[in-house]
């Protein structure tokens, strides 16, 4: 089964491009949506959108209610903010490569929240792997998830968790 992390990552994931004449990443222009599969056979639907610039958009909701959209681009950048329900989530790129048809984009993602003596801690890292193919964009995710949960006294954690997840996504418009 797709993890609800990862999910929840692919859906907030938003990509939006301007059109180019060259083979390059910018190629991947306006929206994509399409069906990615695991290899336990649960599918998940996702729409990608990206830059005129040629990278994703991570898209997210804070606890005011207000949508942002921040445009991935380099490594080190930083997206922090409280979403709604509390807590602080913080996306970091690891890793940015644009080639002829080709995007490769690593994040690792943290969420932590304490309530009524309790910690909450989730962690993940995700590399999306995107190449132009004749059928449309050929998308690969690779996730790894863990959580922790504890008080003052104990903390558990979880078992680690991997998914790899790939489809064809096709343009929209």
């Amino acid at each position: 089964m797709i993890g609800k992390s990862f999910v929840t990552l692919a859906m907030t994931l938003v990509f939006v491009c301007a059109v180019s004449g060259m083979p390059y990443a910018a190629d991947m222009s306006g929206a994509w949506k399409g069906l990615l599969s695991s290899a336990d056979g649960s599918q998940a639907e996702v729409q990608i959108d990206f830059s005129p610039q040629g990278f994703p958009l991570y898209s997210y909701t804070n606890n005011k209610g207000l949508t942002r959209q921040v445009e991935l681009s380099h490594v080190g950048q930083t997206v922090e903010y409280v979403p709604s329900g509390g807590g602080v989530q913080r996306t970091v790129v690891t890793r940015v490569e644009k080639g002829s048809g080709r995007l490769t984009v690593g994040i690792s993602g943290s969420f932590e929240r304490a309530s009524q003596g309790y910690l909450d801690q989730q962690q993940e890292a995700a590399l999306f792997e995107y190449a132009l193919v004749s059928d449309g964009l050929k998308l690969r995710i690779t996730t790894h998830t863990a959580s922790h949960f504890g008080d003052k006294d104990m903390m558990v954690g979880g078992d680690p968790n991997a998914v790899v997840a790939e489809g064809i996504l096709h343009r929209l418009r």
